[in-house]
């Protein structure tokens, strides 16, 4: 199992806004807190289920009976108050939550290991009350699984109907494509749910459901306000004036590697391929995010995998649009984990106080250690909402579009691609990078034939 599959999240609440069909009118919202869930049995993992508690505020926001507000942290708060900061939460807890936030609900839970079998349940508590108004619960045996069965608890919780999924069902975590599987059904989801693993039989590579939407692209208001802050207005303008406006996109549903692409797998397509090595520490290792590529190569590569792949389907880069959208996952923060930068290496190779140490170089830093000075192994931390790793630093992601600083004033409202432009937009930031290119929405170019040891990239499938 992966490590970042339990390592620590954050410790928290997380406020939205739940509409109960079954318990208030059709106009009416219930203010809801989302408190991390709790974790019982064999696990021996600390603060696990503030993972739960991460993927079911997303799931809540896409059952579109929740708008997902800023994340507050209250564990201190709780404190204060002699309230209990973790575990299940008892009636005067819930009660108090109420009190202080203004909610009138909190859904919690649990997350239990029961010998294979890892069971996670949620409630709806009335903090007026302390009664419990709904129950959910689903069960699995990998934990991998989990995030592509949020949406299950959540539907439960605001009150749809829902068919449960078999365990022996859901113990298969992804959907293995072969050279005959169209003929005996087994082909691509026709329906996938949000954040569903489909793995090409040809390369191994996996790829995520990223279901369509809307969202605003770009950075915003408050965004801008803290960068200037921060770094000044003549940085500002150099650096981040670029991300502006932000503008509504609409995009159709796509499958995103699950992973960025790997030097093992680039390999296949480039034998000789050589990634390098930075200060005496090799780049090359068969799991580590292939660098040294350029736009060109990358783009080489998924013309190659599609006229390999068993499945007929088409892969190539993602656009600039998709990338964000993804990144995001359904979130409004500068990071799909929150605006703190300083939180970034439980899900994010950057640059920290490791690689600070090693470069001996006064560059502005993250203030933690993420265990590695340059690449690491793909899916080495904490993935996003929707299950995708490293979508935020290890390496810069090359996208299909060119660069053109004033794009957003003039991007189409569905699909935009940018298809103009001398330099090709990358996103993400590298193991190399301050926290000011650590964050979804910022953008950064580079020459389709210039290539470095910060740079790779990761596919989208058709």
């Amino acid at each position: 199992m992966p490590k970042i599959l339990f390592r620590i999240l954050l410790s928290g609440i997380f406020l939205g806004v739940l509409v109960s069909p079954a318990m208030a009118g059709d106009d009416a919202k219930m203010p809801v807190a989302v408190v991390e869930f709790d974790v019982m049995g064999e696990l021996g993992i600390q603060d696990a289920g503030a993972i739960i508690a991460e993927w079911m505020v997303s799931a809540l926001g896409r059952t579109q009976a929740f708008d997902l507000k800023e994340r507050v942290l209250l564990k201190k708060v709780l404190e204060e108050q002699q309230l209990a900061a973790s575990g299940l939460l008892d009636d005067r807890a819930a009660t108090e939550i109420g009190k202080l936030y203004g909610v009138t609900g909190v859904v919690t839970g649990g997350v239990l290991r029961w010998g294979k079998t890892l069971s996670v349940t949620a409630r709806l508590i009335d903090t007026t009350t302390g009664t419990i108004l709904r129950t959910a619960d689903l069960k699995v045996e990998n934990s991998d699984q989990i995030p592509g069965r949020m949406d299950e608890l959540a539907r439960t919780l605001v009150g749809e109907e829902v068919t449960p999924t078999p365990l022996q069902q859901a113990s298969v975590s992804t959907v293995s494509v072969t050279a005959n599987a169209a003929a005996v059904g087994g082909d691509i989801p026709k329906q996938p749910a949000p954040g569903q693993v489909w793995k090409d039989g040809t390369s191994g590579s996996e790829f995520v459901w990223v279901p369509g939407g809307c969202f605003s692209m770009g950075q915003s208001e408050t965004e801008k306000e803290r960068i200037i802050r921060e770094e000044g207005d003549a940085l500002y303008r150099k650096n981040y004036a670029d991300e502006t406006p932000a503008h509504k996109v609409c995009l159709d549903g796509f499958w995103m590697g699950r992973f960025e692409v790997t030097n093992a797998q680039f390999k296949a397509f480039e034998p000789a391929h050589d990634s390098g090595s930075y200060k005496g520490l090799s780049l090359s290792g068969a799991n580590l995010p292939v660098v040294y590529v350029s736009w060109e190569q990358a783009r080489g590569y998924a013309d190659w995998l599609t006229a390999q792949s068993a499945a007929k389907r088409k892969f190539r880069l993602p656009s600039e649009a998709e990338w964000e959208f993804a990144c995001r996952a359904g979130t409004s923060w500068e990071r799909f984990w929150g605006n703190d930068s300083d939180q970034s290496c439980k899900f994010a190779n950057v640059y920290d106080r490791v690689a600070q140490k090693a470069d001996a170089c006064p560059w502005q830093h993250h203030d933690c250690d993420d265990d590695f000075v340059t690449t690491a192994p793909v899916g080495s931390y904490f993935p996003n909402p929707l299950g995708l790793y490293d979508i935020l630093g290890n390496v810069w992601e090359w996208t299909a579009d060119g660069y053109d600083p004033n794009a957003y004033r003039s991007h189409a409202r569905a699909n935009p691609l940018t298809t103009a432009g001398e330099t090709k937009v990358r996103r993400g930031g590298s193991w190399a990078d301050s926290p000011g290119s650590i964050r979804c929405g910022n953008r950064g170019k580079r020459s389709p034939d210039r290539e470095n040891n910060q740079v790779g990239f990761r596919l989208v499938m058709e």
